[in-house]
């Protein structure tokens, strides 16, 4: 419930001609003004409500969207002051059906808090969250019937928008690999396989577990993350079971090019990759990406499966020897003498 809180609805625009006027002081250099335009009675304790909402970034050198709801699903939250933030709680049991509240805060604020912010926040700049109320329940069961339209509609937004982003990274990669030289070749989905050295046997499939040496580059070619790189302090080969994949979508499409010993590298469009939200702070939203991947080992899914539990066994064995030693530590620690003034 926190972090939403600091996702915040509507157009830049109507944003920017609300944020003159009054506003009233709230607690931590919080600012907030409600602008009435519904009717009936105010959220109370145990309802939940529907709202859109946007965030922006005003500073004095830069102006930015951070969040749109209307580019994803509305909220539902429960109007719990256990749950959310108290000061936000004192303003939204103002509020009633389609009614707005815009919030100002200074990111001086939120650096004092210990909140994280991107290196373009400075000191002196402002978030500013526009929300509008939807809709208000009385019940859970009517929240969680809102919810699952949201959802549905989420998933059409997302697909749509996938597809437009898709075709804007599709021009990106081709021109980065025509200006390279590059012979690549374009998978079902969107990705650009470069086969560096072929493998043998038969391609990969659904059915099989891979084991994969992999570096991670920005088109830039900055690495941000490897297991053949030591400094990112993990050098095991990567499991993967293409039968239930938890990697990115864009090397699931990939690794069907490829069979075992190919060397090769993956161009991924951001949509098959991290998408919208990136993955702070190594990959930025709708960046496009670059793995050089060897596949290492092919196996059947059943010794795939076998490997994949001894894995994680010693894993629990690993982190149960931690835990005993610094046991141990805190236990010595403990019987030592005071030292000597």
């Amino acid at each position: 419930m926190k972090q939403f809180f600091y996702l915040l609805a509507v157009s830049t625009v109507i944003l920017a001609s609300c944020t003159n006027g009054s506003f009233t002081k709230s607690e931590k250099g919080m600012e907030y003004k409600i602008i009435s335009a519904g009717s009936g009675k105010t959220i109370e304790n145990g309802n939940f409500f529907e709202i859109q909402f946007t965030q922006t970034y005003k500073g004095t050198d830069k102006d930015t969207v951070l969040y749109d709801s209307r580019k994803f699903a509305n909220q539902i939250a429960a109007m719990d002051s256990a749950q959310i933030p108290p000061t936000y709680f004192n303003i939204f049991k103002q509020v009633k059906k389609g009614d707005s509240i815009i919030v100002k805060q200074l990111v001086d604020s939120v650096m004092k808090e210990g909140g994280n912010t991107p290196p373009y926040m400075k000191k002196g700049g402002h978030l500013i969250a526009y929300y509008k109320i939807v809709n208000i329940y009385k019940t859970k069961e009517a929240a969680d019937s809102a919810y699952k339209v949201q959802m549905e509609l989420a998933k059409v937004k997302d697909s749509i928008n996938s597809l437009v982003q898709l075709k804007k990274d599709d021009k990106i990669i081709t021109d980065y690999l025509a200006s390279k030289n590059i012979k690549a070749e374009k998978t079902p989905k969107g990705v650009y396989v470069e086969i560096i050295q072929a493998g043998t046997g038969a391609k990969v499939t659904d059915s099989v577990g891979v084991k994969m040496k992999y570096t991670g580059l920005s088109f830039a070619g900055k690495p941000f993350d490897s297991n053949v790189d030591s400094q990112f302090h993990h050098t095991e080969l990567l499991p993967v079971e293409m039968w239930e994949p938890r990697v990115i979508p864009g090397w699931v499409d990939g690794l069907r090019m490829l069979s075992k010993g190919t060397k090769a590298r993956f161009y991924i469009p951001s949509s098959l990759g991290y998408g919208a939200q990136g993955s702070a702070p190594a990959i930025a939203p709708n960046e496009n990406l670059i793995f050089d991947v060897e596949v290492v080992e092919v196996t059947d899914k059943k010794q795939a499966t076998a490997d994949q539990q001894a894995m994680q066994q010693k894993m629990m064995q690993q982190q149960m020897q931690m835990k005993a030693m610094q046991e141990k530590m805190k236990g010595q620690q403990q019987q030592a003498p005071p030292a000597h003034k």
